[in-house]
This record gives structure tokens, sequence and C-alpha cells, in this order.
């Protein structure tokens, strides 16, 4: 995988599947069939089995995924893991602190102004399909 970030984010994966020290089947079904479909190279291959078996934190990958796109992907991944087997609390406590890390660091004041901008190019225009398509492209952008 010539992506960095993301393959870090995988290895987030990892992390989080192993956050309550059980590895459920469920939880292990889920990570075989999403990692079985990715193009790693053999070093990192050997990355991701050596996490999976001496364990990787959270704290670890984190700041190694640089790309918010995949931060974002990681939420989504955690949701799915930790839901898959029952959300215990110590899961729940992990993903309410990586959302509130991720989330801290998108820039509000600067989301807010660009909101406005197209909110104030929507009242010169009108065109409502045109202010969503705006909004919509610039969340996107930051994602």
């Amino acid at each position: 995988m010539k992506n960095e970030s993301k393959f870090q984010m995988w290895r987030g994966t990892i992390a989080l599947v192993q956050v309550d020290e059980i590895v459920s089947n469920e939880e292990r079904i889920w990570l075989d069939d999403h990692l079985k479909q990715l193009p790693f190279t053999i070093e990192q291959k050997e990355i991701l089995q050596k996490d999976f078996k001496d364990g990787v934190t959270i704290e670890e990958v984190l700041p190694l995924i640089e790309d918010k796109r995949e931060r974002g992907m990681l939420i989504n991944f955690a949701n799915s893991i930790f839901k898959s087997d029952g959300l215990v609390q110590s899961e729940e406590k992990i993903l309410n602190e990586l959302q509130q890390k991720i989330i801290g660091d998108l820039n509000f004041a600067e989301i807010t102004k660009e909101v406005e901008s197209i909110r104030s190019d929507f009242d010169q225009t009108n065109d409502e399909d045109s202010i969503v398509k705006q909004i919509f492209g610039y969340l996107k952008s930051l994602l």
C-alpha cells in the first residue's frame, strides 16, 4: 500500500479490535474481511501481523494517520468494530476519546467563516441547489 496514512489507519483498526483485550469472532471476521482485500506490501503485512500478535495502541498510530479522511474512516470503523460484538464501557470510552481527538483537529472558526461565506453567496443568488452543493463540497474537502 503506497499511502502511509491509510496503512497506519489499518494499524489503528487492529488497535481498536484489541481495546477490550478480547478479540471476538465477529471482530476477527470483520478485520479479516477488510484486510485481505487490500494491497499491502510484504513488510506491511509483517507489521500488521506483529501488531495483532504483540498488540498496538491507538495512541501509537493516531499521530501517524495524517489524512483527515482516514481519521474519519477510523471513527467509522470503530463504530462498526465495537458494535459488532456489543459496545462495552472500555470501547465506548475509546470511541469518545477518538472522536474528540479527531474532531479536535478541526478549526471550527474557519469552518463557520466558510459556511457563512457560502450562505452570503446564497442570499445573493437565492439558488438553493447551489448552496447545498457548495456546503457539501466544502465539508467533503475537510474529510
